[in-house]
């Protein structure tokens, strides 16, 4: 496939890649990008039909990642390619299908963990996200409160793994008591997890970095990490990884 060149800041195209960085770009053009080299040959090996376009630099005399000759290829000034490698790879970046996701309509049609993600980082989006890939959860619900799970640093950290467990849309967590699903939020005054009993189908719900829960989910059963005194909570993401491992470990034993 042909390479086009893009040699001008005020190219249209160029211009629509560096409005990626944003959410609402992303949701308009159903596009995101991807970098690291690692992450970019998974998702072509992987998930080719989630391809939609690579960027490279002047520098590199060719895409050196296989199957890219089947996608649009783009070319950019060194300075150029600059700006849209916000990572600094000084690799290719691949541009990803990013298609709307499908709604939740407040049922379990299967068995297992449904985590409900309202984490407003991107970069805490990611993390959960490869470890929900990571320990089998069977979806993942973005809350209206949650950061795009295709902003750059979410699908940064999460690599191929945003594209290996089923992603929706759902609403506000003040919302979800209206919904007839079991919920187990994470709380620092909940039942230990270590002893706790997980149901066969549950909605996971860790809390808001900073605000925790809401009040009006204060009567869902509570789940909660011992932790040493002293410290006062964990990172949202690295606390729901760590039940996500133990609601695993006790589903294999």
């Amino acid at each position: 496939m042909r390479i086009v060149e893009i040699n001008s800041s005020s190219n249209t195209t160029f211009r629509g890649f560096l409005r990626l960085e944003s959410s609402r770009e992303i949701r308009k053009s159903q596009r995101a990008l991807l970098s690291g080299p690692k992450q970019i040959r998974e998702v072509l090996r992987e998930f080719p039909d989630r391809c939609a376009g690579i960027i490279i630099s002047s520098r590199h005399e060719a895409p050196d990642f296989p199957g890219t000759h089947m996608i649009p290829r783009y070319r950019l000034d060194p300075d150029l390619f600059d700006q849209v490698d916000i990572f600094g790879t000084k690799h290719p970046v691949l541009i990803v299908k990013a298609e709307p996701l499908p709604h939740f309509d407040g049922t379990l049609e299967n068995s297992g963990c449904n985590l409900l993600v309202p984490f407003q980082d991107p970069s805490n989006v990611g993390a959960v996200i490869r470890a929900s890939a990571a320990f089998g959860v069977t979806r993942m619900v973005f809350l209206k409160e949650a950061a795009h799970p295709f902003h750059p640093k979410s699908v940064r950290a999460a690599g191929s793994n945003i594209f290996r467990v089923p992603l929706c849309q759902g609403p506000a967590l003040n919302r979800l008591k209206g919904y007839e699903i079991p919920l187990i939020t994470m709380s620092t005054e909940g039942e230990d997890v270590s002893r706790f009993k997980f149901p066969q189908n549950f909605c996971l719900v860790p809390g808001l970095e900073g605000p925790g829960i809401p009040e009006v989910l204060l009567g869902a059963r509570k789940i909660s990490i011992p932790m040493a005194n002293g410290v006062e909570s964990l990172n949202a993401a690295m606390a729901t990884g760590i039940v996500l491992y133990l609601w695993k470990n006790k589903t294999l034993n």
